[in-house]
Formats: structure tokens, sequence, C-alpha cells
């Protein structure tokens, strides 16, 4: 390990062994600007991605306009429709038998206040 070492200082010796070629960073970034290509035409997306951000910004405000406006008080206050449902004992007895609730079980839920 240490005659590897040793080899390859004695042959660096201290010198950078990466060089530039003279005169190679004078004119790079005009070579360079010269390479690149002429700047594209942009696409119908790129041009039209302002008005589609638009768009989607006023849709996002109707949207939310509409759901504050919309007020659960004005839903207590519509008629609802009601139907006459009559039930018989049977019906409830076989309710109680699929839910296996006792009698206790069926008063504590109707006194109980939610």
């Amino acid at each position: 390990m240490m005659n590897e070492e040793q080899y390859i200082k004695s042959k660096l010796s201290g010198k950078n062994p990466f060089r530039v070629p003279d005169g190679y960073f004078d004119n790079l970034t005009a070579n360079v600007m010269q390479q690149l290509p002429e700047s594209p035409r942009q696409s119908l997306v790129v041009r039209m991605r302002p008005w589609l951000y638009a768009a989607a910004c006023f849709v996002a405000v109707l949207f939310t306009a509409a759901v504050y406006l919309y007020s659960p008080d004005d839903a207590a206050n519509r008629p609802v429709a009601t139907n006459n449902v009559t039930m018989s004992d049977s019906y409830i007895d076989e309710a109680a038998d699929f839910v296996m609730a006792d009698n206790n079980d069926i008063y504590a839920c109707l006194t109980t206040e939610y």
C-alpha cells in the first residue's frame, strides 16, 4: 500500500494532472451560445397556460361560492314528502329479533336523547 502511494506521489510530484488547452475559456461563452438552437415557437398549450389558470381559478371561486351560499337551514325549511306507512307488530318483532334487542334495549334507545 505504501509503495503505491509513493509511486503515485513520485509520478505526480505535486502537479495537477488535468490540463485545459490554452485559450479554452476565452471564447467558451460565445461558442456555447452559437451551438444553442434558436428559440422554438411556443406550443398552443404553453401560450394558453395563463388563460387555463385563470379559468381554473374562476371555476374554483364559483364552486366555493355555491357551497358557501347553500345553507343547511334552507334544506330544513323545505317541505318533506311524508309517506304514511303502517307497520304491523309482526314486522317490529322480526326487526327486534334481527338486531337481537330485548325490551330493555328498545326502551333505552327510545329514552336516550341525542
